[in-house]
């Protein structure tokens, strides 16, 4: 029975930078909290997160990224390892660039153009030099002025390594290696604002080869940007069978009041069901777990009936609620009326 893995892979931003051909990666997680650049005549290099604010060290996202809350006027650092796997020394060259959330995914400026945030950080050494096989570090400062105004802003810190064209090959292709950390960072005065979410339904599929799939819907209801991962386990199948976890689809980050599919793909060979399913997603420190009971369509590349889950939603109990008391008051409203429709015909007058 095959698992898939629970981590959730890197994402690389591929770019073209002065007819150079360049590869991006923003660090995205694994066992060192890690990725290294992709390989170049002259080797790659690495970036990794080495703190976190003291009120977020149990926060699994603020050890991979720079995500913290800040008041205006107040100065933080980070301090960031950068490797080199290269056989030789590397010269690498540190510099902030501004981000964005687009359609549900982070995006890195594959360039230096800078935005409000970017201008706040400083990095030293800006060009440090990694010793062969080995590793130096950086400290990031992020310097926030008395005027900036509340709200969460996005970033990233790169490190960039240019190799160097073989002597005489005037047209050779120079490999740029870049690679980086991403920042959120909330500005406002008091303390961190919320970040929640909430999943509002599983609904199950078969892909157009016959792969069953889940999508389950999720929605931002906090006030910060959220990334999300989560697994998936299947169990009491047909003949007792119980398999998992599969990770669910990686790379969606939703910015406050949005919401976006998130696809699960499971083993191909799984039966219709039922099956009984528990998903976890997470963000950070913020959990959310739905369990309920789904069967699979037999027909390739449609969607099934939503699975029944166990429990609603806070958001489906307040609907609930509101949809009562509107029921209520329109059956108040059925027996007042009634009833004076009674008096009138019984001859009684109304009362005043």
């Amino acid at each position: 029975m095959r698992r898939r893995p629970s981590l959730f892979t890197s994402i690389a931003v591929v770019f073209l930078l002065q007819g150079a051909a360049c590869a991006a990666a923003l660090a995205d997680g694994g066992p060192a909290g890690s990725r290294p650049g992709r390989q170049g005549s002259d080797g790659k290099i690495g970036i990794r997160l080495l703190e976190a604010s003291s009120n977020r060290r149990d926060d699994p996202r603020a050890l991979l990224y720079v995500v913290d809350h800040i008041n205006p006027g107040t100065t933080i650092s980070r301090r960031l390892e950068i490797s080199n796997t290269s056989a030789k020394a590397q010269r690498v060259t540190m510099f902030p660039g501004a981000a964005t959330i687009d359609h549900n995914k982070f995006v890195p400026a594959p360039h230096r153009d800078a935005n409000e945030l970017s201008s706040w950080i400083s990095i030293d050494p800006s060009e440090p030099v990694v010793p062969p096989n080995g590793n130096v570090q950086v400290t990031a400062t992020i310097a926030i002025p008395e005027n900036a105004s509340r709200g969460e802003r996005y970033g990233a810190i790169w490190a960039k390594l240019a190799s160097s064209r073989e002597p005489g090959h005037r047209n050779a292709i120079a490999m740029i290696n870049t690679v980086g950390i991403r920042v959120y960072l909330d500005i406002g005065p008091g303390g961190d604002s919320p970040s929640d979410f909430r999943i509002d339904r599983l609904t199950p599929g078969r892909a157009k080869g016959g792969t069953p799939v889940v999508k389950a819907m999720v929605t931002n209801t906090g006030q910060r940007a959220i990334d999300l991962v989560g697994r998936m386990w299947l169990s009491d199948g047909p003949r007792g069978m119980r398999v998992g976890p599969f990770t669910a689809q990686v790379g969606t980050t939703l910015m406050p009041g949005t919401g976006a599919p998130i696809v699960v793909t499971l083993d191909d060979w799984l039966p219709d069901g039922p099956w009984r399913v528990k998903l976890l997603m997470e963000s950070g420190r913020v959990r959310r777990t739905v369990t309920g009971t789904l069967t699979f369509p037999q027909k390739d590349a449609t969607w099934g009936r939503a699975a029944r889950l166990d429990s609603l939603s806070p958001w489906m109990y307040v609907a609930a609620g509101v949809l009562a008391t509107v029921a209520a008051l329109a059956l108040a409203g059925l027996v007042v009326g009634r009833r004076l429709s009674e008096r009138y015909r019984s001859g009684a007058a109304p009362r005043r």
